[in-house]
C-alpha cells in the first residue's frame, strides 16, 4: 500500500513540474513575441548565452545591392519551433553565429549558381536547410500555403510600395 502511495505522489509531483515548466516556456514565448523592431532577445541557460533580433531584414552585402527585389524581412519568433542550427548549420551551439556571408560559408557573392553561394543559402529548392527549400516542402506538406514563386511580389520579396508625388 505504502508503494502505491509513492508512486502516486511522485506521478503527482511530476505532474506539476511538467506544468510549471510548460507555463514558463509559453510566457518566455509571449515575452518573445511582444518585443518588435530592432530590440534584440537573450535567453540563458547553464551552457549558452544566444542573443537575437526578434525581426530582422536582411542586409545584403554590398555587392549584391544591386538587385529589383525587395530585402527580406525575417522573424525568429515566427521560427521559434525550428532548431538555430538548422539554418545556422556550421554553429557548434557555444560560439557566436557568423554572418551566412562570413568567409568559408556561402562568401561567393558573385556566382548565384556556385554551390556555396550567398544566393544559393537562401535559395536551393532541394536544401530544406535553405528558406525557399523549407518552404516548399512544408507546401508540399500542407504545413503552410507561403508563396515562393514567383519571386517577386511574393512573402519573402513584397511589392515595394511606391511614393506617389
Amino acid at each position: 500500500m505504502k508503494t502505491n502511495f509513492l508512486y502516486v505522489g511522485a506521478a503527482v509531483v511530476f505532474a506539476v513540474l511538467v506544468i510549471v515548466y510548460s507555463t514558463a516556456t509559453s510566457n518566455l514565448s509571449e515575452e518573445i513575441a511582444s518585443i518588435s523592431g530592432d530590440k534584440k532577445v537573450e535567453i540563458v541557460s547553464e551552457e549558452l548565452v544566444v542573443r537575437f533580433p526578434v525581426n530582422l531584414e536582411f542586409k545584403r552585402p554590398e555587392v549584391l545591392n544591386q538587385v529589383r527585389f525587395t530585402p527580406v524581412k525575417f522573424s525568429h519568433f515566427d521560427h521559434q519551433d525550428v532548431n538555430c542550427a538548422k539554418c545556422h548549420h556550421t554553429w557548434d551551439g557555444k560560439s557566436q553565429i557568423k554572418s551566412c556571408a562570413a568567409a568559408g560559408c556561402h562568401d561567393n557573392l558573385k556566382q548565384k549558381a556556385a554551390p556555396h553561394s550567398y544566393f544559393k543559402a537562401f535559395h536551393t529548392l532541394q536544401s530544406d536547410i535553405s528558406c525557399r527549400g523549407c518552404h516548399v516542402k512544408m507546401n508540399k506538406e500542407g504545413k503552410t500555403d507561403l508563396a515562393t514563386a514567383p519571386c517577386a511580389n511574393n512573402a519573402c520579396h513584397p511589392k515595394r510600395e511606391r511614393a506617389h508625388n
